[in-house]
C-alpha cells in the first residue's frame, strides 16, 4: 500500500479494505471472503433499501467518502441523499425505505436496544425472509464502512 496513493485521490471502500488486506499475503483470503459477502448481500435484498441504508450508516458514521460513493446499479440521486437528515419526515421516503432507515439507525447507534416495533414494520414491508436477509447484508455494509474508519484512523492516510 502506497501513502502517497491513498493521500492524494479519494479511494473507495473497496480499494481501501484490498490495499490494507491485500498487502499482508495471510490476509487475501480475508479480502476475498468479505467479497463473496459483501456481493451476496447486494444479492440477497432490495438494492435500492441496501443503498440508502448504506448512505445512512455513512452519514451515521460520518464517512464521507462512502457517502458520496455510488453503487453500481443503484440510481439514487444527489436530492434523496440531501433528504437523509430528515429521513423520518421527508417526502422523498416512501414506508418501506423509512421502515428500513428507521432500522437502519437503531442498528447503528445501539443494536441492543433495537426493539420488536422497529423490526416489525420491517417484517411488514419485507416479511421473514426480507427481514433475515435485510438485517445481514446490513451488517456486511456496516462492518465494511467501519473498517475504513477504524483503518483510516490507525493509518492516518486514507481518505474516510
Amino acid at each position: 500500500m502506497t501513502n502517497k496513493r491513498m493521500s492524494n485521490e479519494r479511494m473507495k471502500t473497496e480499494q481501501v479494505l484490498a490495499d490494507v488486506l491485500e498487502a499482508t499475503p495471510a490476509l487475501g483470503e480475508v479480502h476475498q471472503a468479505m467479497r463473496t459477502a459483501h456481493d451476496a448481500a447486494w444479492r440477497a435484498t432490495q438494492p435500492r433499501l441496501l443503498e440508502l441504508a448504506r448512505k445512512l450508516v455513512a452519514l451515521l458514521l460520518h464517512c464521507d467518502d462512502e457517502l458520496h460513493e455510488r453503487t453500481p446499479g443503484v440510481d439514487i440521486d444527489d436530492a434523496v441523499v440531501s433528504e437523509l437528515p430528515k429521513w423520518p419526515t421527508s417526502p422523498a421516503f416512501n414506508d418501506a425505505e423509512r421502515a428500513v432507515l428507521a432500522f437502519t439507525e437503531q442498528f447503528v447507534t445501539d443494536v441492543a436496544s433495537l426493539n420488536d416495533d422497529v423490526a416489525g414494520n420491517v417484517r411488514k414491508h419485507l416479511g421473514d425472509e426480507g427481514l433475515n436477509d435485510f438485517t445481514k447484508a446490513l451488517l456486511v455494509v456496516e462492518q465494511r464502512i467501519r473498517l475504513r474508519l477504524v483503518w483510516g484512523q490507525l493509518l492516518g492516510s486514507v481518505h474516510v
